[in-house]
């Protein structure tokens, strides 16, 4: 049978059997059903939970950090994979956090895994060269065109910092208590030609947030950025998380303003590109702030690289939307043929345990663990990213 062919209605008809008409006796047998699906997912990399996605949306020179996929079990990373072309050197290994973060931009072809409050982000070093232009280095208020404050909004105090920054300096203003927006504007840069990244690329702006949110529960809403010829002419994208897709938190973030889905408004030349406006949005209940900072606009076209990796979900809907829990008879296991006998033995393995069924209990356990010695034994080795062997997990 195919992957993913094996209904939960047509477990529940095998448990029948192996309970000996005693599975409705379960207190519920889709949750002993769901608890042994992810047990097993979580004990060994099943074949038929590979799963490839893109990254998203590129692979980025100078960019280190993307949303890792919401459905990747721990840190189950098979591959980073360049869509098209990839060289016999294009090959990436995996590292601690703290070993990426102290040679990112030195050793190249890494990534690692970052856990914080429950979400997950993919750091990686991996491209050089890559397309991009320097729309404005925020190095100064008056070098390339002239920086202001936008009248009518509720930023103010606009100077140079030249304490903190990416690069250089960066551009240092102020918002006021019960501040909606602030918006700070170059209307008189020297023109950037970006018709090369005109609905492919994305702008990258760095923005340092003196408080994110207060104890009312407050907080910063969004960023805007318009880009374009002039204050008539211009896209513009609003952001409500930052480039790897987490919340936005206090210190510097990256946010990423992508081209493709960005309004336009009047008719905007790419070739021709000397405008910013950069908009804050936030709870009026938010605190005055000062030192709210920007730094180093710029345009980045990147390469369509595949994350391949091993998913926590053991469920999918009829309709293939992947489940970390079946929740309908109609849900299909990722599972072939030879996989389903596993998941079966420890479904076993609990359901008897609750039917008090010890020994059979005890035969489930035993036969779980020879299939898994099997399968591990006939399977080719598979090796996760890994670096100087730290890092491997060898399937034997």
């Amino acid at each position: 049978m195919a992957v993913g062919s094996f209904s939960q209605s047509e477990i529940y008809t095998e448990m029948t059997s192996m309970f000996r008409g005693k599975a409705t006796q379960l207190q519920d047998r889709q949750v002993t059903l769901n608890r042994a699906v992810r047990f097993v997912n979580g004990d060994i990399d099943i074949r038929s939970t590979k799963r490839r996605t893109p990254l998203s949306p590129n692979l980025f020179d100078d960019v280190y950090d993307y949303t890792a996929p919401a459905t990747m079990k721990e840190a189950a990373i098979i591959d980073i994979r360049r869509q098209v072309n990839r060289s016999s050197m294009d090959r990436f290994v995996l590292v601690d956090e703290t070993e990426f973060s102290r040679y990112k931009g030195i050793i190249e072809k890494r990534v690692a895994l970052s856990e914080s409050e429950l979400s997950k982000i993919l750091k990686i070093d991996g491209v050089e060269g890559t397309t991009k232009n320097l729309i404005n280095a925020c190095n100064s208020l008056t070098t390339n065109g002239t920086w202001a404050v936008v009248a009518g909004n509720d930023a103010s105090n606009l100077t140079l910092d030249s304490d903190n920054y990416i690069s250089g300096s960066s551009l240092n203003f102020d918002m006021a208590a019960g501040a909606a927006t602030g918006a700070i504007e170059n209307s008189t840069m020297t023109v950037v030609d970006l018709t090369s990244h005109d609905e492919k690329g994305s702008i990258f702006v760095w923005v340092f947030i003196p408080d994110y949110s207060d104890a009312e529960g407050d907080t910063v809403t969004n960023f805007i950025l318009r880009w374009g010829n002039d204050s008539s002419n211009y896209w513009s994208r609003t952001v409500t998380t930052n480039n790897e897709g987490a919340t936005f938190y206090d210190g510097w973030n990256l946010l990423r303003f992508d081209w493709n889905g960005a309004t336009e408004t009047g008719t905007v030349a790419p070739a021709t590109i000397d405008y910013i406006r950069f908009t804050v949005t936030k709870s009026t209940s938010l605190a005055a702030d000062t030192d709210w900072r920007v730094d180093e606009i710029v345009s980045r076209v990147g390469e369509i690289y595949d994350v391949i990796y091993y998913s926590k979900y053991g469920w999918q809907t009829s309709a293939g939307v992947y489940l970390e829990d079946a929740t309908a008879t109609t849900d299909l296991l990722n599972a072939d043929t030879e996989e389903l006998e596993l998941y079966l033995a420890k479904v076993g393995e609990f359901g008897a345990k609750e039917l008090k069924e010890y020994k059979d209990a005890e035969d489930f356990r035993n036969e779980y663990d020879r299939l898994k010695s099997q399968m591990l034994f006939y399977r080719n080795k598979i090796y996760r990213l890994n670096l100087d062997k730290l890092f491997i997990e060898k399937k034997n």
